[in-house]
């Protein structure tokens, strides 16, 4: 008998659209002060505390891969009690920790306080309790889902990083340090009541589908109307002796520690190659504004491609950009061809979390990404460490780290081609339905 779902569309819009515009909107506040915004405290927060580029970059190169030791807890955690409370006490822990951020005494103490509070709650709250919630609620179009949150989500900080530069620049980083642990308190948990964690809690169907005898009725219909794998449930065991999973991990790990070599660095970087702090500041507010349609596209094109193929074609748009700044040129052309670039690497981001949950489901999602994270978490320490390192020795250039995480770039690209060759397929088992890899 078919289920009718009254709350399913209200105004023509299924509500699952509504976590993701809710989401992102949260999101984007903590993505302003930390993921997107944290570059342009660097060079003002190493002046402070007359800290070189080694040091500084080693405090923010710890916070930015410190989701890997944690992600396994955190994925434990949003798998076991939901979204919605990982979300409240990462926002509270993160609001808390600008508070106290802004009246550190020294480099170490500033450290502990931003990657102890600041980075655990970021990621607790908002970077896997957010994919996590989107992975929830959509099946078949999983990839624009995540890729229109992560559009939303960088929307704020595409026009709020420079005035973040520019509250930096008039009354201080501890000011505005401040002021971002206030923003934090106020708007997001009260908010976050509003998160619904899964479809079904509101008697609703992934991706607004109408139930009809159940669950796997419907994900075996859906299967033999479009020939796509269906939303298995992998439990983390079978997970890991899965050949799929830890080809995509270690394609998503090496991206990711590339990416990081770069981003914690990025302002320093522009820099190096002709502008000034303030400059390299809006260049890097034009790569946030490339970033936001090019999310919509490519996450587009994952529902309707392979997303392991457009996930290697971004990376290796990203390896080009590494090259372009690595290489001798400079000038205003050389750095916008950076920008354009490696936008189109940073929007496939949505992308690799919707195949991981596209092929391992929603019941351990929280955790697989953990691992993922985990993963990466070595190289994405060590390389803007060797990057910062490298520059104090070497007048400023970053020549040789680029050229080494183009390359790493170049393999993860490589590594996303070889797991196309690894295709899930849907065989429909009584009322069960399970997946089970071929060679493409």
């Amino acid at each position: 008998m078919k289920r009718n779902n009254p709350t399913k569309r209200r105004f023509g819009i299924f509500y699952g659209w509504r976590m993701v515009t809710l989401g992102g909107f949260l999101t984007s506040l903590n993505k302003t002060a930390v993921s997107k915004g944290f570059p342009v405290f660097i060079i003002p927060v190493g002046e402070t505390f007359g800290v070189g580029q080694a040091t500084i970059s080693f405090v923010f190169a710890l916070a930015s891969s410190a989701g890997g030791p944690t992600g396994p807890v955190a994925g434990w955690l949003i798998d076991r009690h939901g979204p919605k409370a990982a979300v409240i006490l990462g926002a509270t822990m993160t609001g808390v920790g600008f508070l106290v951020l802004g009246q550190t005494p020294n480099i170490w103490t500033f450290a502990l306080v931003y990657v102890g509070l600041v980075t655990v709650g970021t990621n607790v709250g908002f970077s896997y309790a957010m994919s996590a919630l989107v992975n929830n609620w959509f099946y078949r179009r999983k990839a624009l889902a995540m890729s229109s949150f992560q559009a939303i989500d960088s929307s704020l900080p595409a026009v709020l990083v420079p005035v973040l530069a520019l509250s930096i620049s008039v009354w201080g980083w501890q000011f505005t340090s401040t002021a971002i642990g206030l923003v934090l308190l106020l708007v997001v948990p009260p908010l976050s009541f509003w998160i619904k964690n899964t479809p079904e809690s509101m008697g609703l169907s992934m991706d607004g589908d109408s139930g009809a005898d159940g669950p796997d009725t419907a994900i075996i219909q859906r299967v033999s109307k479009s020939r796509r794998s269906p939303p298995v449930e992998y439990s983390v065991s079978r997970a890991v002796r899965s050949a799929r999973y830890w080809v995509l991990l270690t394609a998503s790990s090496l991206r990711l520690a590339a990416k990081g070599g770069v981003v914690v660095l990025i302002i320093p970087i522009l820099v190096s190659k002709g502008t000034d702090a303030q400059g390299a500041t809006y260049v890097y507010g034009f790569l946030l504004l490339v970033t936001l349609p090019l999310y919509l596209v490519i996450g587009w094109l994952g529902d309707r491609f392979s997303k392991n193929l457009i996930l290697a074609g971004a990376v290796t748009s990203g390896a080009a950009s590494y090259a372009l700044i690595a290489s001798p040129l400079h000038g205003l052309g050389v750095i916008m061809g950076f920008a354009a670039l490696f936008g189109i690497a940073e929007a496939c981001a949505p992308t690799n979390w919707a195949v991981l949950g596209e092929q391992f489901g929603r019941k351990s999602f929280g955790q697989l990404r953990g691992f993922v994270q985990l993963a990466q978490f070595p190289g994405a320490l060590a390389a803007p460490v060797f990057a910062g390192w490298w520059a104090d020795h070497h007048a400023g250039s970053y020549s040789l780290p680029l050229w080494i995480f183009t390359i790493v770039m170049g393999v993860s690209a490589l590594t996303f081609a070889i797991a196309h060759k690894l295709q899930p397929i849907a065989v429909a088992d009584g009322p069960d339905v399970r997946v089970e890899q071929r060679q493409a």
